[in-house]
C-alpha cells in the first residue's frame, strides 16, 4: 500500500514538473532572442546593485576601517556596528533633520506641481515654449544645479542678495544664506523643489490630460466655475497618481545627498546632517566602514519599507483600474 502511495506522489510531482518545464523552455525557445538582449541589463543590475548590496551586508557585521582594507579578514563582530548606531544620538539626530527636510520637500514639490500642471493645462499663447522651460531643472545635473545655486546664495557676489538690495531690502546686501542653520536648511530644500517639480508637474498633467472633456462640460453646465472643477473633479480624479508622486518623492527626498553635500556638507552646526551625509562622513570622515555600513542598511530598510508602500498602492491602482 505505501508502495502505490509513494508511486502516485511521484507520478503526480512528474504531472506537476514535466509541463511546467516544457513549458519554460517552450517559452525560451520561443523568445530567446529577446531573454539574450535583456541579458547584458541583468548582468549590469547584478554587478552595480546586487553584488555591492551583498557586500555592504556583510561590511556591516564587521569591525571594518578603511585601512583594513589590507586585511584579509576583519573581525567579525555580529550586530554591534548596528547597536552602536542606533545608539548614537548623533543618528536620532539625523533622522530626525531627515524626516523635517523630507516632509518639507514632498509638501512643497507636490504643491506646486500640481500648480504648474494646472496652469500647463490651460489653453494660452506660448503654452508649449512654458512647458519646456519647466523641464530645465529636471534636466540639469544635481551636482552643476548644486554648484549654481551655491553661486546664487553667495553673501558676497551671489545675485540673490544683490537683487534684494536693489529692492530696498539692504539688511540682505550680504546675507550668509549657507552659513546660518535656518536660512541654510531652507535654502537646500527651494534647490531640492526646484529640481523636483518639473517630473511631479509633467506626471500630473499627463493625468489631467486623461479626463474626458465631457465631465468638465457636465460641470460647467451646473454652473460650477474652475475652482469647483478643479478642487472637485481634478484633484480626486488624480487621487492615486498623487499617493504614488508622494511616495516616490518620498524615496528620492529621504536620500538626499548632492545637493547637501555640495551646498553645505551638512553645516553649519549639523542643522542639514542628514542621513546620507551621515553616511558619508562615517566612511569617509571617521574611516569606519563597519559603521556606515550598518547605517546604510538602516537607510536602505527604511527606503524599502517606503517603496513596499508603492508598490501596494501601484498593484491596487492597477487592480482599480482593470474593468
Amino acid at each position: 500500500m505505501q508502495k502505490q502511495v509513494d508511486r502516485l506522489h511521484k507520478n503526480a510531482g512528474r504531472a506537476w514538473t514535466r509541463p511546467a518545464s516544457r513549458s519554460l523552455l517552450r517559452e525560451i525557445k520561443k523568445n530567446g532572442i529577446a531573454y539574450l538582449f535583456i541579458l547584458p541589463a541583468m548582468v549590469g543590475i547584478f554587478a552595480v546593485i546586487l553584488v555591492p548590496l551583498v557586500q555592504a551586508i556583510v561590511i556591516s557585521f564587521k569591525r571594518y576601517y578603511i585601512l583594513d582594507i589590507l586585511r584579509e579578514d576583519p573581525p567579525f563582530v555580529g550586530l554591534a556596528n548596528y547597536a552602536a548606531i542606533l545608539s548614537d544620538p548623533q543618528f536620532w539626530y539625523s533622522l530626525k533633520i531627515t524626516i523635517w527636510f523630507t516632509f518639507a520637500c514632498v509638501a512643497l514639490t507636490m504643491l506646486f506641481g500640481l500648480l504648474i500642471a494646472i496652469l500647463l493645462d490651460q489653453d494660452f499663447p506660448g503654452n508649449n515654449i512654458v512647458a519646456v522651460s519647466v523641464l530645465v531643472p529636471w534636466v540639469i545635473p544635481r551636482v552643476a544645479s548644486s554648484i549654481l545655486w551655491k553661486w546664487i546664495y553667495d553673501d558676497q557676489f551671489g545675485i540673490l542678495n544683490y537683487i534684494l538690495s536693489k529692492i530696498g531690502l539692504k539688511s540682505f546686501a550680504s546675507f550668509p544664506w549657507l552659513a546660518r542653520a535656518g536660512s541654510a536648511f531652507w535654502a537646500v530644500i527651494i534647490v531640492v523643489v526646484w529640481q523636483s517639480v518639473p517630473f511631479v508637474a509633467v506626471s500630473l498633467l499627463a493625468g489631467l490630460k486623461t479626463i474626458p472633456n465631457e465631465v468638465y462640460e457636465a460641470a460647467e453646465i451646473d454652473g460650477a466655475g474652475f475652482w469647483q472643477k478643479t478642487t472637485l473633479i481634478s484633484i480626486p480624479m488624480l487621487r492615486n497618481l498623487i499617493t504614488i508622486l508622494i511616495v516616490m518623492s518620498t524615496i528620492w527626498d529621504f536620500k538626499v545627498f548632492d545637493q547637501m553635500f555640495v551646498m553645505t556638507e551638512g553645516g553649519p552646526a549639523g542643522s542639514t546632517m542628514v542621513l546620507g551625509i551621515y553616511t558619508w562622513m562615517m566612511a569617509f570622515g571617521r574611516l569606519q566602514m563597519g559603521l556606515a555600513s550598518a547605517l546604510a542598511m538602516i537607510m536602505f530598510v527604511l527606503v524599502m519599507i517606503v517603496t513596499a508602500i508603492y508598490l501596494k498602492l501601484l498593484m491596487r491602482e492597477t487592480t482599480e483600474a482593470t474593468p
